[in-house]
């Protein structure tokens, strides 16, 4: 059985990851930083620990990573946070599972931060800039790693019932929005499938079912 850690596991994207991982009969381990979280985790079925991403030592990052198949990185930060904590969050626990010897890696980025979309409108915003500054660098981060990772860039996020339907590509697609249900489950088929290593995916909502969207792209 699979072991994964998802960072960021109590997030509203991070907590339908580990129920649908759970659910696929894997091993879960969620990192939170707020202990008022962890009764939600536990009733889901998953190991649950604490790790705050800025302040925690590196070594019990590395110490929750270490025998884990893999790491799924789904934290964010929060209102009125830096937008810094998604690249510094990045690049700690890359460290962290570098040492612990996990190779697999699957983030969530933001639709277009490896296409260069250029944000305009109600986007155009400094945060948002920052924003996406800083998913970039965090990208960067990753593709410079030696882990085997995979990178998922989903569009406006909603909190929408799994379809199971998707719209996935490698080249850059126009914006469009995507349930958190159906991201989680691209995470998970990404987990599975060995061939999205090395592949950085722009996804939205759409009419192809997930293991056929994935194949085609990976074409």
């Amino acid at each position: 059985m699979s072991r994964i850690v998802v960072v960021g596991g109590h997030g509203r994207t991070g907590l339908l990851i580990v129920k649908q991982l759970i659910k696929a009969g894997g091993s879960v381990v969620a990192t939170i930083r707020n202990p008022k979280h962890m009764a939600d985790l536990v009733k889901a079925g998953a190991e649950t620990t604490l790790i705050d991403l800025d302040a925690s030592p590196l070594l019990d990052i590395e110490r929750v990573f270490k025998d884990a198949d893999a790491i799924v990185f789904a934290a964010g930060s929060a209102t009125g946070e830096s937008s810094a904590l998604e690249r510094k969050g990045t690049v700690r626990t890359i460290k962290a599972a570098e040492k612990a010897g996990v190779k697999r890696y699957v983030t969530i980025s933001s639709i277009g931060a490896s296409t260069g979309m250029k944000l305009s409108g109600e986007w155009a915003t400094a945060e948002m800039k920052d924003y996406y500054k800083q998913k970039r660098a965090a990208n960067k981060a990753l593709h410079d790693s030696s882990l085997d990772w995979t990178i998922i860039e989903p569009g406006e996020l909603t909190d929408g019932k799994l379809t199971g339907k998707v719209k996935l590509t490698v080249e850059a697609i126009d914006e469009g929005k995507i349930s958190r249900a159906d991201v989680a489950a691209v995470v998970v088929a990404c987990l599975a499938e060995k061939k999205t290593i090395g592949k950085t995916f722009q996804l939205v909502g759409g009419k192809t079912p997930i293991p056929d969207a994935i194949k085609a792209a990976l074409k």
